[in-house]
C-alpha cells in the first residue's frame, strides 16, 4: 500500500510539474489568430474584417520588443480592414521614470514596430500604459502612423469609430459619440469592458480586452479572474450587456503571473457581416 501511494503521489507530481511547464513556459508563448463572424441586424453593407489586438504588454516575461514584429507579421498576413488596439502595450505597474533607461528603450522599440502595419490603426490606452506613462505612449503610438481615440471618434470607412478612455485610470465619457455625423452606423472600442456605462444603445458592437480571458481557463470553473467588476461572463468572447453586442479578447500577454491555461495569446480577426 505505502508503494501504491509513494507512485500515486510521485505520478501527480510529474503531471503537475509538467502542467506547470506548460502553463508558464508553452502556451503564453504561443500566438493563434482566432478567426469570429458576427452578423448584425444594426448594420448594412459588405462584410468588414477587423483585427483586434488588445494587451500586448511589451517586456513581458513573454513580450521582447522583438515579438511586436511577429505580431504585426500576423495581422498583415489576414490584410484586415482596419486594426483596433484597445490598450496595454506596457508590462508592469512602475512609471517610465522609476524604471530602467533599458526597459523604457525595450517598450519604445516595441511601439515603433506597429509603425509596420498595413491596415488603418487605431488605439486607445490602458491602464498600464497609464501608470508607465499615457503621454509617452500616446506620442510612440502617434509617431508609428496610429491614430489614438481617446474619448474621441474618427470615421473610418462606413463607420464612425468611436474610442473610450480606460475604466480604471480615466473616464469614458459618452459625449464621443457626439463628433459622430447623425445617423451614422457606430463602433466602439475601449481598454476595458468596465466602460459598458458609456456604450450608446444604437452601438453595432463593442470591443475591448484587459481581462486575458482570465489567463487561467478551468474545465467546469471558468475563467474566475477576469480582473473587471462584470461577470465571468464578460471575460472572453460575445456577449451582451446594456443591449450593445460586445466582443471581448484574450489578448496577447500577461499580467501579474506569466502564465496561462487554456486561454492561449491571440489575434482576433472578427468579420462583420449584415444579417441577410
Amino acid at each position: 500500500m505505502l508503494r501504491q501511494f509513494i507512485n500515486s503521489l510521485l505520478w501527480l507530481s510529474a503531471i503537475g510539474a509538467m502542467l506547470m511547464a506548460y502553463t508558464v513556459l508553452v502556451e503564453p508563448s504561443r500566438l493563434i489568430t482566432r478567426q469570429v463572424e458576427f452578423v448584425s441586424d444594426k448594420y448594412s453593407g459588405p462584410q468588414i474584417r477587423i483585427a483586434l489586438v488588445t494587451d500586448i504588454h511589451i517586456n513581458s516575461l513573454h513580450v521582447p520588443s522583438s515579438r511586436v514584429v511577429n505580431i504585426v507579421e500576423a495581422i498583415n498576413a489576414q490584410r484586415p480592414d482596419i486594426v483596433l488596439l484597445p490598450g496595454d502595450f506596457v508590462a508592469g505597474h512602475n512609471r517610465a521614470d522609476r524604471r530602467s533607461q533599458a526597459f523604457n528603450d525595450i517598450v519604445e522599440r516595441g511601439l515603433s514596430y506597429l509603425g509596420e502595419l498595413s491596415a488603418p490603426s487605431f488605439a486607445t490606452i490602458g491602464n498600464h500604459d497609464a501608470w508607465w506613462d499615457a503621454a509617452r505612449v500616446t506620442q510612440n503610438l502617434i509617431d508609428a502612423g496610429i491614430t489614438v481615440l481617446e474619448n474621441e471618434a474618427v470615421q473610418a470607412g462606413r463607420f464612425c469609430l468611436v474610442g473610450l478612455s480606460d475604466y480604471m485610470t480615466a473616464m469614458p465619457n459618452q459625449s464621443a459619440y457626439d463628433r459622430c455625423p447623425e445617423n451614422m452606423l457606430t463602433l466602439v472600442f475601449t481598454h476595458s469592458p468596465d466602460a459598458w456605462q458609456s456604450f450608446r444603445s444604437d452601438t453595432v458592437l463593442a470591443l475591448a480586452g484587459h481581462t486575458h480571458g482570465g489567463q487561467v481557463n478551468l474545465p467546469l470553473i471558468g475563467r474566475r479572474v477576469n480582473a473587471v467588476s462584470l461577470g465571468a461572463e464578460h471575460s472572453y468572447g460575445f456577449s451582451k450587456i446594456a443591449g450593445v453586442d460586445m466582443f471581448v479578447s484574450a489578448g496577447v500577454g500577461t499580467s501579474i503571473l506569466p502564465i496561462r491555461f487554456r486561454a492561449p495569446p491571440e489575434i482576433v480577426i472578427l468579420t462583420l457581416k449584415a444579417q441577410g
